[in-house]
């Protein structure tokens, strides 16, 4: 027994992978990935020689995969291996790179550690990046990495084992497992790559197909094991499991050796094949191999197992395997998928023409037949978009109803099988009609078909994941698919403070504005803007502040602006230089708003909006009025289509609350509760990051919100690492960590516990920080709250 060996030392090669064509051997399945025998010969046990060649091929590949590729045990010893027609000598303690030809100078299998090998590939498949690793004599590690800016799609591509040693005493079928990491695309599974000789013949199915109840093909190799093994007194019997039976008229092709083909015997006899010489015909004179071609019908379709049909191999000679899989049985079907659904699309976006990113490109549709046949030839597919969406590309292809634009184009074929847009339906762009067309020559394979490069306009505002409905004649197993996850393309966060109607120049919490991703905020070169829009009865007292505070948005003005009613002061314009190449977040402080006197008590929300966040064509935007009472606040956009009558903002955020009605003077009262992060102002509920708390006999409160509640606005909450500050009206009140003197316009007051930081915030006994501020304070016992009284300022 040969010890394994460890190895660190790894291979990285970029390469294309050269495209082949299995001829359909023994499969090993998982989700979206197979292991396809191609060639397996049959071989001798105690030697050295090549063992066959297995495909690889993972449709879509999406992700990074490993997995270790291992032979029965360590008897067997792999010498060379070659992926992807690159060659590697596995001989030593670590895998070796081996040249094409003598003039390369790594032709002599010196190792590779830094340079990185380009393969010569067909131009369907996408580059993509492999490391080899040595982990035992009989086995190796294979790690495939996605190259990220590559299209995802299918990846496919031939490992061939070109030198093993094979040990004595083995029998049967060689089988190569795969055993995957368990995260990746390569999964578990195994694959037969030899068969040990040693018997009168030797038989395989060098040509399979998937075929449903009208029955299909197989073409059956038989070899010799030495020249007359093959006689007319034996007889080598295939016998199929229940529900199928053998056609008429096999055939016989002569494939090497003495020509015996016209003097071989093949008689179907319902499931069972029986095969020998004919009376009075002669031995081969050298070892001889035939190929049989013969039709699998199904019999009774309430015995047929789906799945692999596998033949019994019976009679009176000694042969090798004892079974063998002849073909693939399944109903009609086809499925339709999504590649991946991970994709993100923006909300109240499209495509844009001059971005650098795929604005809600969604993800491509795959549609698979089952067995040839499934899709018929007129039958229509139909994919229904939610009513926030409408298709604004397919297959790269702009398309409209209005306009009749992108009608009648292929989007893809596939073994006879053309799949052809037709246009949309209904009286809005949501409905995608699909016809198929088939050649009239019969398919030999499934077809497998993709619609790619599709993209969507989406409604501002509507988030969540993007189901397509699937419908139409096709007869398609799935009634919905995702296409991508939508978000907005920034999140909106808010400080809220309260004002009162009738009142000017009052406080507001300041805004933070942070990008989904880089280029979120769509700038459009400098042309598109963002805009913060107020509600009826609310304007800006001044300009507030604008800065980005992380990433490199940059900020080219801001101003304020009057909406389409002529109203001053409403919008809040912010003009950029150029989008973001880091996603960035825009900080709006020292926000002051006047409040008239048809504002009702609730929050004041503000949208966030502007042509940067919302570039779908939409209709009636300047006259357009929500049922909160908001108006819209663009002229109508000079697009030809229009996709959606409405908002003209992807979000809301509160950062003020109405609470009192003026001018009559009327208490503000505030409840906390021990151990509780929420707290109430005028009945009105609010969240706090730092729990109130009781420690020696005191109630502590997190300063910070006992002065939102009472009114100090955020912009007058000052920290200047040593102390905190707190600004209300005229009352200015200092508290330093620590200490247990607070001052009130800079006298002091000595309280009986100090301040104290817990968990970032400055926390105070109740008593004395609410008195600081001039409120009236009470204690509940039994409920564990404090509530503070404030008249109103």
């Amino acid at each position: 027994m040969v010890k394994s060996k460890w190895i660190s030392f790894v291979l990285v090669f970029a390469m294309l992978v050269t495209m082949f064509v299995p001829m359909g051997m023994t499969k090993a399945f998982a989700t979206g990935t197979s292991y396809d025998s191609m060639v397996v010969p049959s071989i001798s046990d105690d030697t050295t020689t090549k063992l066959g060649t297995f495909m690889v091929d993972i449709d879509p590949f999406v992700s990074n995969s490993e997995a270790i590729f291992e032979l029965p045990d360590t008897d067997y010893e792999i010498h060379q291996v070659k992926i992807g027609g690159v060659s590697f000598d596995l001989s030593g303690d670590q895998a070796k790179y081996i040249g094409t030809s003598t003039s390369d100078p790594n032709y002599s299998k010196n190792s590779v550690a830094s340079s990185v090998y380009t393969g010569q590939g067909s131009s369907d498949v996408d580059p993509f990046q492999f490391k080899i690793t040595k982990t035992s004599d009989n086995g190796f590690k294979l790690y495939l990495d996605r190259d990220n800016t590559a299209d995802k799609g299918e990846l496919k591509f031939p490992i061939e084992l070109t030198e093993v040693k094979v040990p004595s005493g083995a029998s049967g079928d060689i089988k190569l497992t795969i055993t995957g990491s368990g995260s990746g695309q390569l999964k578990d599974g195994s694959v037969v790559v030899a068969t040990i000789g040693g018997g009168d013949l030797t038989v395989a199915a060098v040509d399979t197909k998937s075929f449903s109840d009208d029955g299909g093909n197989v073409k059956i190799r038989i070899t010799e094991s030495a020249a007359g093994k093959l006689t007319s007194k034996d007889t080598l019997k295939l016998v199929l499991p229940d529900g199928f039976k053998w056609g008429d008229n096999p055939s016989v092709t002569y494939i090497f050796g003495t020509n015996i083909s016209n003097d071989v015997k093949v008689t179907p006899n319902d499931d069972t094949l029986e095969i020998k010489l004919k009376d009075g015909a002669s031995a081969s004179k050298e070892k001889a191999a035939i190929d049989i071609t013969a039709k699998i019908d199904v019999d009774d379709s309430t015995k047929a197992k789906e799945g692999d049909v596998i033949a019994k191999v019976r009679g009176s000679y000694d042969v090798t395997p004892s079974e063998i899989t002849v073909g693939t049985y399944g109903q009609y079907d086809t499925t339709i998928s999504a590649t991946d659904s991970s994709v993100v699309a923006f909300s109240g976006q499209y495509d844009q023409e001059n971005s650098s990113n795929d604005i809600n490109k969604v993800s491509d549709i795959q549609i698979k037949e089952s067995v040839v046949g499934s899709l018929v030839a007129g039958r229509t597919i139909l994919l229904t978009l939610p009513t926030n969406a409408r298709w604004y590309k397919i297959d790269d292809t702009k398309v409209t109803k209005e306009n009749n634009v992108g009608k009648n184009f292929e989007v893809d074929s596939d073994n006879g099988v053309h799949l052809w847009f037709e246009g949309l339906q209904g009286t809005d762009n949501r409905t995608a009609k699909f016809v198929v067309h088939r050649d009239s020559a019969t398919s030999k394979n499934p077809a497998k078909l993709k619609i790619e490069n599709n993209y969507v306009a989406l409604e501002p505002g509507v988030t969540g994941d993007l189901k397509v409905t699937v419908g139409g004649t096709a007869g398609l197993s799935t009634d919905s698919i995702t296409l991508a996850k939508v978000v907005n393309p920034v999140t909106v966060t808010a400080d809220k403070t309260n004002v009162k109607i009738g009142v000017s120049n009052q406080a507001a919490g300041k805004i933070d504005i942070s990008e989904y991703q880089a280029g979120a905020i769509y700038t459009n070169h400098g042309k598109n803007t963002l805009d913060l829009i107020l509600p009826d009865g609310v304007k800006f007292t001044s300009k507030p502040t604008v800065k980005v505070t992380s990433g490199d948005l940059d900020i080219d003005n801001v101003n304020l602006v009057s909406d389409n009613s002529g109203n001053d002061n409403k919008i809040l314009r912010i003009e950029f230089k150029s989008d973001s190449t880091e996603a960035s977040t825009i900080e709006v402080s020292n926000i002051y708003y006047d409040v008239d006197r048809t504002v009702g008590e609730g929050d004041i929300k503000v949208k966030v909006g502007g042509s940067a966040l919302v570039t779908v064509p939409s209709s009636s935007l300047s006259n357009y009025k929500d049922k909160e009472g908001y108006k819209d606040d663009y002229a109508t956009l000079d697009y030809a289509d229009i996709y959606f009558s409405g908002e003209d903002y992807v979000v809301k955020v509160a950062n003020a609350t109405v609470v009192t009605p003026a001018p009559n003077a009327t208490k503000q009262t505030a409840v906390f509760t021990i151990n509780s992060t929420t707290y109430t102002v005028n009945g009105v509920q609010n969240t706090l990051d730092s729990a109130p708390y009781v420690k020696n006999g005191r109630t502590y409160l997190p300063t910070r919100y006992v002065a939102y509640a009472l009114g100090v606005s955020s912009d007058n909450v000052l920290w200047d690492g040593t102390k905190a500050t707190f600004i209300l009206g005229n009352r200015v009140v200092q508290v330093t960590p620590g200490s247990t003197t607070l001052t009130i316009n800079g006298a002091p007051v000595t309280m009986d516990a100090p301040a104290e930081i817990v968990n970032g915030r400055v926390m105070v006994p109740f008593r004395w920080i609410a008195q600081a501020f001039g409120a009236q304070v009470q204690w509940d016992a039994t409920n564990q709250t404090v509530t503070m009284t404030l008249q109103a300022q």
